[in-house]
Parts: structure tokens; sequence; C-alpha cells
């Protein structure tokens, strides 16, 4: 039997490949687990006690859209968080956000762009799952450096016109993961004018959000808002 080979190229996932790097080397000091990223911390006590008392909601299946309660709350919080506007109707529950980032890119990237090969912007380095997402639908991965000379965050103005008139999705993560970068408001508008302007959409990966110690970071949602962005271009 003949099987597909359309994901055959695909690399090793990141965590195989650093326990790789890593197993061979005795720690110099105390073990830090680079694995996975489990947590190490017990839950909340309050936790098991909501679980106990919605046992008898485990045998069904949850809603694929999440409840009403939940996305009320979630477009509450955004509202809160961010000054935006975004109604339940425009929410979706998801088991984490790998699941949003790949399923996204495979609902809203076209098969061709101005009739060529699209192409999706990787910051680099990047989470595994924006090229899994690229090769999936087809599309030709661009990997743009983040280095210390672009403070850390992909500088996606600086792609030749024809790259970038062919981007269909700029991925971008704020604060960054591994640099842990910040983007500013003013590097948010220039991306979503760019995006404008050559008519990509923005997927802004803004899971660590909530990890700061001075100020909480500007939203891609929130700058598209103030500067009358067509709130379509970004994808949180």
């Amino acid at each position: 039997m003949d099987f597909p080979e359309r994901f055959s190229n695909l690399p090793e996932y990141a965590f195989p490949r650093l326990r790789a790097l890593l197993d061979s080397h005795e720690p110099g000091g105390d073990v830090l687990a680079m694995s996975i990223g489990e947590p190490r911390h017990p839950m909340p006590e309050f936790v098991g006690d909501v679980i106990a008392q919605s046992l008898g909601e485990f045998g069904k299946y949850p809603a694929n859209d999440g409840t009403p309660e939940l996305l009320d709350a979630i477009s509450g919080w955004l509202k809160r968080r961010y000054s935006v506007e975004i109604g339940p109707e425009r929410i979706m529950a998801l088991n984490g956000t790998r699941e949003g980032l790949y399923n996204a890119a495979m609902a809203l990237s076209p098969e061709t762009k101005r009739g060529k090969t699209p192409v999706i912007a990787i910051p680099n380095p990047f989470y595994q799952v924006y090229a899994v997402a690229a090769a999936a639908v087809g599309a030709e991965p661009v990997f743009v450096p983040a280095g210390a000379d672009t403070g850390f965050l992909p500088n996606y103005s600086a792609l030749a016109p024809e790259v970038l008139d062919r981007i269909t999705v700029a991925y971008l993560c704020s604060p960054s993961n591994p640099q842990g970068a910040v983007a500013s408001r003013d590097y948010l508008a220039d991306l979503l004018h760019l995006a404008e302007k050559h008519d990509f959409i923005v997927f802004a990966d803004e899971c660590y959000s909530e990890i700061w110690r001075e100020a909480p970071p500007p939203g891609a949602a929130q700058v598209a808002a103030e500067e009358g962005i067509d709130p379509e271009r970004v994808v949180i």
C-alpha cells in the first residue's frame, strides 16, 4: 500500500531534537527539565473542587464551539484587557494555542495568491507548528531572522516586495518565545499597515500576554482597532 508523502519532509519536532542534544551531557548543576514544558507546580485547590462539582458533565461531549458562558467570559476579558469589542460569535474554544495556530492557516491561507505559490512568513526562531501549518497548506515558508539586530522580532518590512505580495499569513509571537521580546505599539501598527498594503493576515500568537513586569504588552487586535484597520486582518 502506498502512503502519502506530503509530510515526509517535515523536520523532527523540537522537543525530541532538544532531548537528543542534551541527553549526552552530564548536568553541571541542578537539573532543569527542558523536555516538553510540563507543569512543575500543583494545581490550585479550587480546581479540584470545580472538577468534582462538574463530574456529571463528563459523561457527554462538550460543545465544539464552547459554552455560551465561556465565550461571554472570553469576550468580556478581551474588552477589559484590550478595549476591543470581539463578540462570542468570533471566538473559538481550543484545547491549546497549537490547535488554533494550525487550523487558522488551514482555513485562511488560500492555495494560490496572485497566481503564485503563497508564502507564510515565520519568525526565526519559531514555534514548530508555524512551519507545519505552512507545509500542510502547500505554502512556501519564509523564515525571517528575529535576532539582536532586529530587537528579537522579525522585520517583515525588509522582505522583497514580490515576497510580501505572496504572503497570506505572517506569524508573530509577542511576548516572543524563546527571546521574550515584546512588540511595541509602533511595531504592531507598522506590521498591520504592511499587512493591509500587501493583503495578508497577521496571526498574533499572544499566549504569553499576561507575563510582564512593568506594563501589559499591547495586543494586535487593540492596535488594529486604534489604527482603524479591518479587524479581520488579525487573528489572535
